[in-house]
């Protein structure tokens, strides 16, 4: 063991004195009390998980618990009962291990295992349930037989007349010490027995107790218990030496230990007491029918014996338990099925299927439903339970244009008719020209029959007779009939596909799609129509009739065109009206009267027109600066967006009819500035800056106020941009090299090189 952990037990013990023990024994705030043989392995189990996280040093730990008053013996009796219950866990654990890499790498040829489907051992989760508890009760009446011996309490009270209470424990001699009255031997009475004993030892006191009209009287009953040892021992899960309560039974002990283990019997369990067998338990009993009548009360120095299991079958399918189960002697197929709770609702129970190991191979049984009761199982035997068919034996089915279609009861003498009168009769959209019979063949093919119901129901053709599994199929006219629709299209508020119906005219047909728009034009309705011979043998000229007619917008029905009944296929055109427009916005903001959103009142309004309409420049208009922004879609460019169109606003004002005087288009943004005074240098410089602007200064002499060129700068390339939008670039004649005139407002760029690789 290791000795942290001992200090930590320690050190729970120190931090609970009033919880964990206090609940089943009566400690002060020291620990001189402490009895580590009363303490139940799952106690000190407890104590070791609530210790995890706590520490001190050994020095510190071992002093306080001492100085607290606890025995320098109790403090070995536990570090040895530790000692055990560690050996024994890991010895499990080191045994489930074991079980679950031998049942890993044990192949199973014969019997794939559905994925996912593991069987377990019947009865086995009763002892492997976090949160299920079989720990005895103590909050309950004291047993009658319940035998007394040394560490039992005794709680004794007298009311009446006389008022008194004992608290007293039986000593290890076996006897209880009550005042003035000397020792009562109480050791191997049931408490029934030392009640009467003691009370008539208390009337020698108290005489109101036999009197004939007592006035006194005396309750005995059992207060805290004693503890008792058991040992379980055989093929238990946790074999080991376990300290129990004396209520404690048989159940209480197997579900400390785990109950039986991979190899113990759930069938074969003895409580040996002084080398006799007292009782034997098959829990079988109670896991199908709660019985717990050999679930005795253990006694000090009991043993629990598991045995191994004889008998193991696996049953698996359609049972209300699948698992494996443990069988006696000559049980039977029958009471298999009942340890499983029957089968259930899928079971196919007319046969059943056993695999069984022979001697050298494997056989399989076919065993009929009269035979469950008188086949007797075997160990190894695995048992499958199937599901019934997903099949009628008496099925026929009814689809088609009948007003209850669906599946019906085949009886004998069936024919179409009477089949078509289980369905409520035919519909009015009935094809009675032909329907089919669907009848599956003895070696599973389909075949069809064709009937003419037209002469079945006018007596000229035998009604055909019906067999298990056929299937009436009956059509109705539409089915037959390709799926018939008009079209509208154009300025109508929902165009698209609609269904035809007979007699539709073209005002329906503008209602159902929700009626005209504003923008259509009353002037001109078309209507196209399909051509179709289905007897011509060569294409004709004519690909389309058409139709045109002005239309009422009331969609009245005298009105000729809203009357006009369409065909199955035709498309209508509403179209927009030629004199309809929308208002078109443009925007001009800046250096003007009225700056702001304007509509564009005619077609080939241009810019000084706007202006004008804005109530000319002011004083702080600078033209040269003025800019025109339209959106624009260019090819290659993803999206929509707004680019700078250059115009040259000095010569557009100065001559409105010049080419420079664009026509306005919607969108459109004029920006008119006040005088710039100042230059942008951007790109490849040492510091791009925004300076000055200087009339008559050079492009070369800015790019000096920029700290010149960078390494990287591509000078060939270099470019002004100019507040209006339009740029220039340096030019080259003859060998001599001009630069652009720089303008308030302007901006100087200067590209990078591109890295090279």
């Amino acid at each position: 063991m290791k000795p942290t952990t001992l200090l930590l037990i320690f050190l729970t013990l120190l931090a609970m004195p009033l919880t964990g023990i206090a609940q089943s024994f009566d400690l002060t705030s020291d620990l001189s009390e402490i009895k580590v043989d009363e303490l139940s392995d799952s106690q000190i189990r407890q104590f070791v998980r609530e210790a995890e996280n706590r520490g001190l040093s050994e020095a510190e730990l071992e002093s306080e618990a001492i100085n607290r008053g606890m025995p320098y013996s109790e403090i070995q009796k536990l570090r040895s009962r530790i000692e055990e219950l560690e050996a024994t866990d890991e010895a499990a654990e080191e045994r489930e291990r074991t079980e679950r890499e031998a049942a890993a790498e044990t192949p199973r040829p014969d019997r794939p295992a559905e994925p996912g489907v593991e069987l377990g051992m019947f009865g086995r989760d009763l002892f492997r349930t976090d949160g299920l508890t079989f720990e005895p009760s103590l909050n309950i009446p004291t047993p009658k037989n319940y035998v007394l011996a040394p560490g039992d309490e005794i709680l004794i009270d007298i009311w009446g007349a006389s008022q008194q209470n004992y608290r007293v424990t039986v000593r290890p001699g076996g006897y209880i010490q009550l005042e003035n009255l000397g020792n009562i031997q109480v050791n191997g009475l049931t408490i029934e027995e030392a009640t009467s004993l003691i009370v008539s030892r208390l009337s020698t006191i108290y005489s109101g107790l036999t009197s004939p009209e007592p006035n006194t009287f005396a309750h005995v009953s059992l207060g805290d218990v004693r503890s008792i040892k058991v040992t379980i021992t055989g093929e238990s899960h946790m074999p080991g030496t376990y300290t129990l309560p004396s209520l404690a039974t048989a159940f209480n002990a197997l579900y400390l230990s785990g109950g039986p283990g991979s190899n113990g019997s759930f069938r074969d369990i003895r409580i040996i007491r002084n080398n006799e067998v007292v009782a034997s338990i098959d829990l079988y009993d109670f896991l199908t029918g709660g019985d717990m009548e050999n679930n005795i009360r253990l006694e000090d120095e009991d043993m629990i014996f598991v045995g191994t299991y004889k008998n193991r079958v696996r049953l698996e399918g359609e049972v209300k338990r699948p698992a494996i189960y443990e069988l006696r002697d000559g049980q039977t197929l029958d009471q298999l099925i009942d340890y499983a709770g029957g089968f259930n609702e899928r079971a196919y129970t007319h046969r059943l299927k056993i695999i069984r190991k022979t001697d050298k191979s494997q056989e399989i049984l076919d065993v009929e439903s009269n035979m469950f009761d008188s086949v007797t199982m075997r160990s190894g035997d695995e048992v499958e339970v199937g599901a019934v068919l997903d099949r009628f034996e008496n099925l026929v089915t009814i689809q088609g244009a009948v007003f209850r279609p669906g599946r019906f009861a085949h009886r004998d003498g069936m024919t179409l008719t009477s089949l078509v009168e289980l369905a409520d009769g035919l519909r009015e959209d009935v094809f009675m020209q032909r329907a089919s019979i669907y009848r599956e063949q003895e070696n599973r093919r389909t075949q069809v029959i064709s009937v003419d119901l037209n002469r079945i129901y006018d007596g000229d053709a035998e009604d055909p007779q019906l067999q298990p599994h056929d299937l009436v199929s009956i059509s109705s006219i539409f089915e037959l009939e390709e799926d018939l629709t008009v079209q509208i299209q154009g300025h109508v508020r929902e165009g698209g596909t609609f269904p035809y119906t007979q007699d539709i005219t073209l005002g329906e047909l503008i209602r159902e799609a929700g009626g005209l728009r504003e923008s259509a034009s009353l002037a001109r309705v078309e209507v196209a129509r399909r051509i179709s011979d289905p007897e011509a043998t060569s294409p004709g000229e004519q690909t389309a009739e058409t139709f045109s007619f002005p239309l009422s917008g009331d969609l009245e029905l005298e009105d000729e065109a809203a009357s006009f009944e369409l065909n199955p296929f035709d498309i209508v055109f509403v179209r927009r009206s030629p004199d309809y427009y929308t208002q078109e916005l443009v925007t001009i903001q800046g250096e003007v009267a009225f700056p702001g959103t304007y509509a564009i009142e005619r077609k080939g309004e241009r810019i000084t027109d706007l202006i004008r309409r804005a109530g000319g420049l002011t004083d702080e208009a600078y033209l040269e600066g003025a800019s025109l922004q339209r959106q624009t879609e260019l090819t290659g460019v993803a999206g929509d967006g707004m680019r700078f169109v250059g115009a040259d606003f000095p010569a557009l004002w100065e001559d409105p009819e010049s080419r420079e005087n664009l026509r306005l288009m919607e969108g459109d943004i004029i920006e008119i500035p006040q005088e710039l005074q100042t230059v942008s240098l951007s790109g490849a410089l040492q510091f791009p800056v925004t300076t000055r602007y200087r009339e008559g200064m050079s492009l070369r002499n800015y790019v000096a106020e920029a700290g010149g060129f960078a390494e990287n700068a591509d000078k060939k390339r270099v470019y002004v941009r100019y507040a209006n939008g339009t740029s220039d670039r340096p030019r080259s004649f003859l060998g001599i090299r001009s630069h652009p005139d720089v303008k308030p407002g302007a901006e100087i760029v200067v590209p990078a090189k591109p890295e090279r690789e």
